[in-house]
């Protein structure tokens, strides 16, 4: 339709609240008589007379014409691409009504039939016309093919019964596959009469279109004359982050929010990896982000990670923050407990679609649909895998309570999971809560690695429009025994036999000859992260005095050792701290196993038995505790019995004649001529010491008569409780043996405390003194 001067008529007629008919209306009969006027000629001074003519009627025919406008006034649109009537960011379901009325601009009613143009229009979409109730409201549907009679405007009222107003309503598919971000709906209404008028108007006047036809608006071409709506698509533009200090941050509900909500992203700690070795105490750059410390300190101690957050809660877990991968990764500890733990990441979403933009999140597969390994508890916003034991909530940044599911009945896609709200050129902060099982803290673990999903509900589909991952690396570690293969045995339990009196030597201590218990250990990183261990033991034993025999219990520090043989490095080389017998390992990458070795040795004299050893490790980074409790040291029998025999000689200094490790009595002498004459007494002492590190049992002194003397008596000192003798092998007695007994008789003496008519043992260090005196012959 051009815009004619008749157009701009309409156009206000319209606004005036009138449709201007064409002329006369239809039907109307035009009667015409005629009449003359005269002079009277019989009187020409009396007034005109007239004479009046027949009646000539005229019926006014049929002039249709019809219109279909934008009510507003809107200029016409043929094609969808050309409309001014644009409605964007509409989103799947969304219902669009557009006015427009229905005009005669004859003189004649019209029953003008309205179907939908939809040409340029992507299918799904619905077309329906209504009525518009004088208030503005959509009346009656207006049935398809049914046509709507418009009366043509009578120029004699003040009334519009020219104008018949309706409205378009189209309304969106909810079908993802019928609605993308790049979808274009539209629709215009296209008016159609059919002609009723018959060859001879006057006998058969109709509508005054020709019977047969079916004429367009303004009687046009077809297509020629439109109206149309366009309707673009919204198309989400989201972006679901790690924290990255948002500059416009708001809460779920798109509140702005306070900058104490937001954790800043900083520097963390996190576990360090190596590529050198022990010893070497340059630092060395391994991998980005991560520098292996000197291994004066423990080589695991947590390095600064640029763009981590720490988990917000209570004692929070460092997390890295990875913004090129899109992903947070959490480093917790170990704990005492068996019970679920918890990591609580910090999430952003941000929103540049152009308008503000409500937002379901979800536990999601990597193609941004929803997991379905999770079921989701609406009531309490719970997730749960009950596959793994992984339980996810989201939370508000404020308040820290479950973020809701939206319920907004005017948004025709319904949330299914939290919702957060997010004002265009915005970002929503929400935590990630992430609750896992803590079985133990020995056995291999597997990282908990969450996909979360932002999808918008403008858009048809359920599946997110950005994912964003949070992944936990949980510790896990074992210390034990070596074995061949990858991992540590607690069980049999290994023991090393050792010569207390030996030689010390090195790792590669042999068996029983030495003083040197070694054990191969072995430390298994079960657990996600690099991480080091620190290494200490003990072993408690008694160590016997040579001298006075006393027994002081000594504790023993395990040594640990690399195994190319080097002292791993002390955690303190002050040998008065606590720390100097704690060692450290180099940095155990995930999976894998260091095997230190324990190295023990035992000190000069201690007494023969079994002695455990305990030995701790614990994570550096993860502090998890270790013990191993299984590994015996066995301190084999290692000594002998010295036996010094002196005769007394007056003047000789206690000590100064020793005869096997044995000092001389006082006034006794184990070298040197006595003289005696017949019938004199010559006075022996005997002296037995045990110097093994064990008790010998059935312990007894013997002494033979010597030749050309008789025997005359023999006696313990000190005299103990009991003593019992024995002659030349016959049984023991409690009597002591008679004076008199020939030259080589043998005489055998022995302590006999426990009254068992048998020898007592001789404690380690111990000694047994027999005084002997025979008279010479």
């Amino acid at each position: 339709m051009k815009r004619s001067t008749q157009l701009i008529a309409l156009m206000a007629a319209l606004a005036a609240g009138s449709a201007s008919a064409a002329g006369t209306l239809a039907g109307t009969t035009i009667e015409n008589t005629a009449t003359a006027s005269f002079d009277d000629p019989a009187n020409p001074t009396a007034p005109p007379l007239s004479s009046t003519s027949n009646t000539v009627q005229t019926v006014v025919l049929p002039k249709p014409d019809f219109d279909i406008v934008y009510t507003d006034g809107t200029a016409d649109a043929n094609t969808i691409t050309t409309t001014p009537v644009l409605t964007t960011g509409a989103v799947p379901g969304q219902v669009i009504t557009t006015p427009y009325s229905l005009v005669n601009k004859g003189n004649t009613p019209l029953d003008i039939t309205v179907n939908a143009d939809t040409t340029g229009s992507a299918a799904g979409s619905t077309v329906k016309y209504y009525r518009v109730n004088p208030n503005g409201s959509l009346g009656a549907e207006i049935t398809p093919g049914t046509p709507v009679t418009v009366t043509p405007d009578d120029p004699a009222t003040a009334a519009d019964e020219g104008i018949v107003k309706i409205a378009q309503v189209i309304t969106l598919p909810t079908d993802p596959a019928l609605i993308t971000p790049t979808s274009v709906f539209g629709a215009s209404p296209e008016g159609t009469v059919a002609g009723t008028a018959g060859a001879d108007p006057l006998v058969t006047p109709g509508n005054g279109y020709a019977s047969g036809t079916t004429v367009q608006e303004e009687n046009k071409a077809v297509n020629t004359d439109l109206q149309f709506t366009r309707i673009t698509v919204y198309a989400p533009a989201l972006d679901n982050n790690p924290n990255t200090n948002p500059g416009t941050p708001v809460d779920s509900a798109g509140n702005p929010l306070p900058a104490a909500s937001v954790p800043p992203v900083t520097s963390v700690s996190v576990p360090t990896e190596t590529v050198g070795k022990v010893g070497d105490n340059t630092p060395v750059v391994s991998a980005p982000g991560y520098v292996t410390p000197a291994p004066t300190t423990p080589p695991a101690t947590p390095s600064p990670v640029p763009g981590g957050a720490t988990d917000p809660t209570p004692g929070g877990t460092p997390i890295a923050t990875n913004v090129a991968g899109d992903e947070q990764i959490a480093y917790p500890i170990a704990d005492t407990n068996a019970t679920p733990d918890k990591v609580v990441f910090t999430n952003t979403l941000t929103n540049t679609g152009g308008a503000t933009d409500k937002v379901q999140l979800f536990p999601a597969l990597a193609d941004g649909t929803p997991d379905p390994a999770y079921t989701f508890d609406p009531a309490t916003g719970v997730f749960t895998n009950t596959a793994t034991g992984v339980t996810i909530r989201f939370l508000d940044p404020v308040t820290g309570e479950p973020i809701k599911v939206s319920v907004d009945p005017t948004n025709p896609t319904v949330a299914q999971y939290p919702t957060v709200t997010v004002p265009n050129g915005s970002t929503a902060v929400y935590r990630t809560e992430v609750t896992y099982p803590d079985v133990n803290d020995s056995a291999p673990i597997s990282p908990v690695s969450v996909v979360i999903g932002a999808d918008s509900l403008k858009d048809a589909d359920l599946v997110s429009n950005s994912n964003t991952k949070n992944t936990i690396l949980p510790p896990a570690a074992q210390f034990g025994d070596a074995t061949g293969t990858l991992g540590a045995v607690v069980t049999p339990a290994p023991v090393q036999t050792v010569n207390p009196n030996g030689v010390a030597s090195g790792i590669s201590s042999p068996d029983i000859a030495d003083k040197t218990a070694v054990f191969p250990m072995d430390v298994v990183n079960n657990g996600q992260y690099n991480d080091s261990y620190t290494l200490s033991g003990t072993v408690t034993v008694p160590v016997i005095d040579p001298v006075t025999g006393a027994t002081t219990t000594t504790v023993v520090p395990v040594l640990y050792y690399a195994p190319d043989g080097s002292l791993l490095p002390r955690v303190s080389t002050d040998p008065a701290s606590p720390d100097y017998n704690k060692f450290i390992t180099p940095v155990v990458a995930p999976g894998t196993e260091y095997k230190p070795l324990a190295v023990i040795q035992i000190p000069t004299g201690t007494a023969t038995g079994d002695y455990t050893v305990t030995q701790n490790a614990v994570g550096n980074y993860s502090t998890i505790p270790m013990t191993d409790t299984n590994n015996i040291v066995r301190v084999a029998p290692a000594g002998t019995v010295a036996v010094a025999k002196f005769i007394a000689k007056a003047g000789v200094a206690a000590g100064t004649d020793p005869k096997n490790g044995i000092d001389n009595p006082t006034d006794y002498t184990a070298s040197g001529a006595n003289g005696a004459k017949p019938g004199d007494t010559l006075n022996y002492k005997i002296i037995g010491k045990n110097t093994y590190n064990t008790a010998v049992t059935k312990f007894f002194l013997s002494d033979t008569v010597p030749v050309n003397t008789t025997f005359a008596s023999v006696a313990l000192s000190p005299a103990p409780t009991k003593t019992i003798y024995r002659v030349n092998g016959g049984a023991w007695s409690a009597t002591a043996p008679a004076a008199g007994l020939a030259a080589g008789t043998v005489i055998d003496v022995a302590v006999d405390a426990d009254n068992d008519n048998i020898p007592d043992a001789l404690a380690p260090s111990g000694t047994l003194t027999a005084d002997f005196t025979v008279t010479v012959n």
